[in-house]
């Protein structure tokens, strides 16, 4: 199932949709932590930076569209088919993948997320289509894990990576 819509249509609802959500996380951090000490900048602040720089960007885009100063004035008739059921299903791995976080782990449920989204990306053979999807899936989630956990310092529930990496 698929719906049709001019391409400056879809462009315009999804930059208000996320201008909208960008708004929301910016109200949503108004009511962290006020900063400990003296010239910190506190809990807010680096969340309203990457979310300020994201609204700074749909106004770009917004104003670009609104103002027919864009690549899609050129093809302003073009129509972008959408696919429901890939949304759908999309939309659905997203909620498992927060609801199964937790009771599961974060290496388990990215493994899994990141190999249920390949599995409809990557073309050939289905062997060697499910070891690239494997193998990608694997890495994918040792990178975000190492980049998150251990660079950042942030806190996942996991359940395998602590027996086997001691940090």
């Amino acid at each position: 199932m698929e719906i049709s819509v001019s391409q400056r249509r879809a462009t315009l609802v999804v930059t208000l949709l996320t201008a909208a959500l960008f708004a929301m996380m910016f109200w949503r951090t108004t009511d962290f932590a006020e900063p400990m000490l003296p010239g910190y900048p506190g809990d807010a602040f680096f969340p309203q930076l990457i979310i300020g720089f994201g609204l700074i960007w749909c106004g770009i885009l917004l104003y670009r569209l609104m103002s027919r100063r864009d690549i899609i004035s050129n093809d302003d008739a073009s129509i972008v088919n959408i696919p429901i059921g890939n949304f759908a299903l999309v939309c659905l791995y997203v909620v498992a993948y927060v609801m199964f976080l937790a009771p599961l782990g974060f290496e388990i449920t990215t493994f899994v997320f990141m190999s249920l989204l390949f599995l409809t990306r990557f073309r050939g053979e289905l062997k060697v289509r499910l070891f690239r999807i494997v193998i990608v899936a694997l890495i994918t989630t040792i990178i975000s894990w190492a980049c998150f956990a251990i660079i950042l310092n942030v806190n996942f529930p996991v359940k395998i990576l602590p027996d086997f990496i001691q940090i």
